[in-house]
């Protein structure tokens, strides 16, 4: 009984946590965890069927009514699924880049036989389709990678730029991000289109940076995209200062794509990045909102409008729609007193 009681309090004292303004809106705390196994990124199929990866360990599962540990098994860094039943997942390995798919309810191996390559970015458009962006360690040092599994086995793609992230809205909509950020300010942050031809470039539009000064040097980056549809998508980040190794932020990005082409939005709050977006089932996204020396935020855009909820002293690191439904869920960090805990907060 005593130790219900204690996790009673503290998983209330964390619902106290959550601002009034917050819970009002939807914003709940779901679950909370210790500092062990990190929770980073987190996605859904139904509502029935999310879940979060986890740092070293395996993942959290969400089965409708309560998050439940995967007993044993892997503990993957990288899941992405196309739909209920089609899921991929890679795990950390020497050898070989372990990925592993999951189809008719059973998980096959499905190996990218690339001796020192890693994969950091992974997308499943289809049941028998994946992409997968990393490096991998040659002769002469790290090199980018694009590999793509068309049902039989991964073959290696050539990309004009280094990819970063991934979005698709379907099979024959897909896109990706090339943004280093801070690791190489010189690369300016792009977009590509996946054509017939392979990728392509997409433009977009010039991104004013402030000129070198003492302040440091300015960097566009774009942390996350999303396909809402073929007329209808989304890269957003941040400008930045370098000062010494600290990374200053300046004011947000946000690039609209409109069927056409892509623009930058006149949307530009100070001391804030973008660092996740997700759709919000209604038209709109919510976005994981990183501010300068404050907590993080999540904000709304629908209909034109901004708006920010605050969510308690977190740092936030996933954002998923559950496909259908407005119901959204996100991972979380908070510290207090010395005291680090992993949050699943949930919107319904």
């Amino acid at each position: 009984m005593r130790r219900i009681a204690i996790a009673a309090l503290t998983l209330f004292s964390l619902v106290a946590a959550v601002p009034a303004e917050a819970r009002e809106t939807g914003w709940r705390v779901s679950r909370t965890d210790g500092s062990l196994g990190g929770y980073q990124d987190v996605g859904a199929t139904g509502g029935d069927d999310a879940w979060v990866v986890r740092t070293g360990q395996p993942l959290l599962r969400w089965n409708g009514r309560a998050w439940r540990n995967t007993a044993g098994g892997a503990a993957p860094y990288l899941v992405t699924a196309a739909g209920r039943g089609t899921a991929w997942q890679f795990v950390q390995s020497p050898a070989r880049v372990d990925a592993r798919q999951l189809t008719g309810g059973k998980w096959y191996e499905r190996p990218i036989e690339a001796e020192g390559a890693h994969a950091t970015a992974a997308l499943a458009t289809g049941p028998s389709e994946c992409w997968a962006a990393g490096l991998r360690l040659g002769p002469r040092g790290l090199r980018d990678v694009v590999w793509h599994w068309k049902g039989k086995g991964w073959s290696e793609v050539a990309a004009p730029l280094p990819i970063t992230d991934f979005a698709a809205s379907s099979p024959k909509d897909v896109w990706a991000l090339s943004s280093l950020g801070a690791e190489s300010p010189a690369h300016a942050a792009s977009v590509l289109r996946l054509t017939g031809s392979g990728w392509r470039r997409s433009p977009v539009p010039s991104i004013s940076l402030p000129s070198r000064s003492r302040v440091g040097d300015a960097y566009a980056e774009l942390h996350d995209i999303v396909a809402l549809g073929p007329d209808e998508a989304y890269a957003v980040g941040g400008i930045s200062f370098i000062i010494g190794e600290e990374r200053v932020m300046r004011e947000a990005l946000v690039l609209r794509w409109n069927g056409t082409s892509w623009i930058r939005l006149a949307h530009r709050p100070a001391g804030t990045s973008y660092a996740r977006v997700a759709p919000d089932g209604a038209g709109g996204l919510w976005l994981a909102t990183r501010r300068q020396d404050l907590p993080d935020v999540l904000t709304h855009y629908q209909g034109g409008r901004w708006t920010r909820t605050p969510v308690g002293k977190v740092t936030l690191n996933g954002l998923a729609n559950v496909p259908g439904t407005r119901t959204m869920w996100a991972t979380a960090e908070t510290r207090e007193a010395g005291v680090t805990r992993q949050l699943i907060l949930s919107y319904r």
